[in-house]
Formats: C-alpha cells, sequence, structure tokens
C-alpha cells in the first residue's frame, strides 16, 4: 500500500475512542495518539489562590488609573489644552508618534487599555519636563512625575521592558491580543523564512467527510494546496513528505493488527506511486514544485527539486487522496470527540483549514476549536487528558460557512472552488448535502496543531 506520513504539514483524523494507545500511519496524516475523555483543567489549578495573576492585575489598574488622572491634569494646566497630536507636540516637545499615544490612552475607559497605548516611561518623563515650565500647579506634574516612575517600576518589576510588558497587558485585553499576535506572528515567520531558506504563501488544508460504503464507517478526502514555495538559500532542504509503498496482503495486515487502509486517488486507484499519484498539476497557480525522491528500503522521502530563487522562481503542490471507510461514525461525544487537525510544518504567510461534512455525519452539531502546542510529544488527541497544558489560547475562531462550495471562495486561491468541484465530481457527491466549517490564520505558528472537535 501507500501510506504516507506527512505531506509538508500534518493532517490528521480520529473517530474519537480506544482504550489502548494506538498509533496508525495515515496518508496525508501522521501518527496520532486518542484516549477516552476530553482534557479539562486540573481543579487545584482554577482556584483563586493559584492565580497570582489577579493581584497582578489589580496593581496594574491601580498604576494605570493613576496615570490617566494625573497625566490628564497636567494636559488641562497646560496654558492651552492641546485639541490633538500636534498641538501637543509643539507645547510638551514630544514626538507627533508620542503625542498620538498619548492623547489616544488617555481616551480610554480601561486602565489597562490606558497603559497598553501610553508611550513609555522615558517619552513621559520628557513631556513632564517641558509641562513643568509652563504648569502653574507645580503639585500636579509631582505627582504625576510619582505616578510615571511607579509605571517605570511596575514595568522593571514584572517583565523588564516595555514590550514584554505590553505582551503581559494584552492577556487583558482580547481585542489588543489579536493585534498583538498578528505582529508578533509576523515578525516570527520572517525570522522562520530566513533561517529556514524556504516560506510558503498560502497553506490549505481541507478534508471532506462522507458516509461509507461499509455502515458506521466515513469516507475521507483529503486535499492539500502548498501554494507559492519560496526558497530563498540554495542550501535549504525542505522535505516534501514520505511514503511508504508495498503491497499488503490480508494476512500482513492481520498479523499488524492495525487494519491499513490503501489510500486512492480520486479515480479510485491505489496510490502506490506515492505522491506522484496524488497530485492535481492542473490547480496550480505557480509552476509544479519539482520533486526529488531517494528510496530507503519500503520508504520513499520526497523533497523539493530545484526550483530557482527570487519572486519568479516559486511553485506550487496540489495533491488530493480518497480514503474509503476509514474512521468509525462514532458521532459527536463530549468525552471522547470524533477530531480532525493540521500542523503546520513551513512558514506560511496564511493557513486555511477548511472541514466539510455530510448533512448526516454529526447532525446539529459543529466543532469547537483547540490548538495544541506539539513540540516535545507530538501530535494531540483531543481526548488526551494530559495534553489539557499543551493547549494554546487561541484569538481565532471556527467560521461556520453554511451549504454549498460557493460559500467557500478565498480571494488568495480563485481556483479553490474549481479544485473542490472537480474532487465532487470525480467522487460523484453532491456538494449541496455538505456543510463547511473553517478555520483561517495569518502567519499561523510551525508545529501549533488546529484542532476542529465534535464535542
Amino acid at each position: 500500500m501507500a501510506d504516507e506520513l506527512g505531506i509538508a504539514g500534518q493532517v490528521g483524523f480520529r473517530e474519537g475512542f480506544a482504550e489502548d494507545f494506538l498509533e496508525i500511519k495515515r496518508p496525508l496524516g501522521s501518527p496520532v495518539d486518542y484516549r477516552g475523555g476530553m482534557p479539562q483543567a486540573n481543579k487545584s489549578l482554577q482556584s483563586p489562590s493559584a492565580q497570582p495573576g489577579n493581584d497582578l492585575r489589580h496593581r496594574v489598574e491601580a498604576v494605570g488609573v493613576a496615570l490617566t488622572q494625573d497625566l490628564d491634569r497636567v494636559l488641562a494646566g497646560l496654558p492651552n489644552r492641546p485639541t490633538g497630536p500636534q498641538s501637543l507636540s509643539k507645547q510638551a516637545a514630544i514626538t507627533m508618534v508620542s503625542a498620538s499615544r498619548l492623547l489616544k490612552a488617555l481616551d480610554q475607559d480601561d486602565p489597562i487599555a490606558t497603559m497598553q497605548m501610553l508611550p513609555g516611561p522615558r517619552p513621559l518623563q520628557q513631556f513632564l519636563e517641558a509641562a513643568a515650565s509652563t504648569v502653574e500647579d507645580s503639585e500636579v506634574v509631582t505627582q504625576a512625575r510619582d505616578s510615571v516612575a511607579a509605571f517605570d517600576q511596575l514595568i522593571r518589576e514584572t517583565t523588564g521592558d516595555r514590550s514584554s510588558f505590553k505582551a503581559m497587558l494584552s492577556a487583558w485585553l482580547p481585542e489588543v491580543r489579536r493585534v498583538f499576535e498578528a505582529e508578533r506572528r509576523q515578525s516570527i515567520f520572517k525570522a522562520m523564512f530566513e533561517l529556514d531558506g524556504v516560506s510558503n504563501e498560502l497553506e490549505v488544508d481541507t478534508m471532506i467527510l462522507h458516509p461509507g460504503s461499509v455502515a458506521g464507517k466515513l469516507d475521507i478526502v483529503v486535499t492539500k494546496c502548498l501554494l507559492g514555495l519560496d526558497r530563498i538559500r540554495p542550501d535549504a532542504c525542505v522535505k516534501v513528505g514520505t511514503f511508504r509503498t508495498e503491497i499488503e496482503t490480508t494476512e500482513t495486515r492481520e498479523r499488524k493488527h492495525d487494519d491499513p487502509r490503501v489510500p486512492l486517488t480520486l479515480d479510485g486507484k491505489p496510490a502506490l506511486d506515492g505522491i506522484e499519484d496524488i497530485r492535481l498539476n492542473q490547480f496550480c497557480n505557480s509552476p509544479p514544485a519539482p520533486l526529488m525522491a531517494e528510496e530507503f528500503g519500503s520508504l520513499v522521502q520526497y523533497s523539493l527539486g530545484p526550483t530557482g530563487f527570487g519572486p519568479g522562481s516559486k511553485v506550487d503542490l496540489v495533491v488530493a487522496e480518497w480514503n474509503r471507510n476509514e474512521l468509525n461514525d462514532v458521532g459527536p461525544n463530549p468525552e471522547t470527540p470524533p477530531f480532525f487537525y493540521t500542523i503546520p510544518e513551513m512558514a506560511s504567510r496564511r493557513m486555511v483549514f477548511d472541514l466539510i461534512v455530510h448533512a448526516d455525519i454529526y447532525p446539529g452539531s459543529g466543532p469547537k476549536l483547540m490548538v495544541y502546542d506539539t513540540a516535545g510529544r507530538g501530535a494531540a488527541s483531543a481526548n488526551d487528558k494530559t495534553r489539557a497544558l499543551d493547549l494554546r489560547r487561541s484569538p481565532h475562531e471556527i467560521q461556520v460557512l453554511g451549504t454549498g462550495l460557493q460559500r467557500m471562495r478565498l480571494k488568495e486561491y480563485p481556483r479553490y472552488i474549481e479544485l473542490q468541484q472537480f474532487t465532487f465530481d470525480k467522487l460523484g457527491w453532491d456538494s449541496a448535502e455538505f456543510r463547511a466549517f473553517r478555520v483561517a490564520i495569518q502567519y499561523p505558528l510551525v508545529g501549533h496543531q488546529i484542532t476542529m472537535a465534535f464535542t
């Protein structure tokens, strides 16, 4: 059989029940374990005494309230109260950027938001030095200086620098957190691109669930698009995937007790030639990615072949495979939910994970988003309580796209609907009978597992 162990980013699925730890190799997927029980936080971790962040938040709020009051009094004491950044910059001898941030910060209702938007202690000290010569009540400036000193001390004692302090504050401000994370994710993307020497513009992972030909089983169709693969270093090695290519008999399968399936092309033929059998080059925007294959016994490892360098040398890889009667149709379950995931393994500007589910599968139930850090232990099961500490907060949400392929447009990849329609036509399925869910992430973090679980 052709058994793929990972194509430039793992894709996996699990029906959600078993008593023993299992590893089943999947085409386009990776070993995933599953055990009974949803991850739950340790109750002891939920007690107030175990949440020192509450005391810290109260301290931050107190400093923020004092800063707001004292700085506002200084502004009111200026001969001509500034109406905008330009006038404040002239009166207080500070930059336009600092003036703008100061005015916006003092306009916030939340003292934590004020602390997030304020310029740092040094620009505030410069502002107060300039204001001291024009504000008549010197006590107003003195109190403001004390508040700025408390602000500076708070930063030094908690995180050590202003940037890290803003990162801490963002945990209490969901809207700010989104902006903060987006900026940091972009920085990580740039760093990984330059260090690894490779990235892609868009990764699209799609799973389609359809009732299998065997009662109680599900078919899984997986399509994966790596668009705009870009190599900027001549020595950058880009692993694309690993396939096991061997024919297994019924006796072999019974002996291994893992009941492996034969992955198929969309034409229903066994994909015995690995990646080459499941490529859909006609849906590439750029030239199809050249691949190099190296054999290690029954394994064939694929890597990106020569591509040249620069914007004009970008290439695409589009693949699709059909796994018949792959999963047990167990239905949603809060204790042992069926779950589906993807793990980006390459720096990417944008990732889209679509789950397209037939109306007869999990009716009336929608998926829950779970994000895991896979460092150290690999892909996580949504049923493994021991992975609860690997769960990460995420500002992203699952989009409910509804039924029909027309709702699944991707502006970054106009041919996406055409690709999926081709897939449905090949399989003889009616796309109107499916509902779709999407997670879209700008600058996804390598190694973070994006999971949709039906609880």
